[in-house]
């Protein structure tokens, strides 16, 4: 029979395993990106939670202090310089929504 310590240390690495296999199966997204088709439907009036259901959380978010907007950001291509960025009011509801050229791209003539 093992002793305390033997029994220990494997009870241990067994739960350690168990604890990296599940952080790591938490961590990653398996979510499809929207495609251009899917954001075009965005219409104004849609409650934040009928975008999220739609096209998932925004890339990246920023604020528009002048009109205390929240514009949502979406990338749905790597290899272009257009976003596509929704509008979202204070209330939860899109003002609108359109394309637009990405901000890290130097402009709309970077686009290799």
């Amino acid at each position: 029979m093992p002793d305390t310590k033997t029994v220990f240390l494997r009870r241990t690495g067994a739960l350690l395993a168990v604890l990296a296999t599940a952080g790591c199966a938490a961590g990653v997204n398996f979510a499809p990106r929207p495609t251009e088709a899917d954001l075009a439907t965005i219409q104004p009036g849609w409650t934040r939670d009928q975008v999220l259901a739609r096209v998932g959380p925004p890339t990246w978010v920023f604020g528009v202090r002048q009109e205390n907007l929240s514009i949502w950001n979406y990338r749905y291509s790597r290899t272009d310089c257009i976003i596509y960025q929704v509008s979202m009011r204070p209330d939860g509801t899109v003002r609108d929504s359109a394309q637009g050229y990405d901000p890290a791209c130097d402009g709309p003539g970077d686009r290799n």
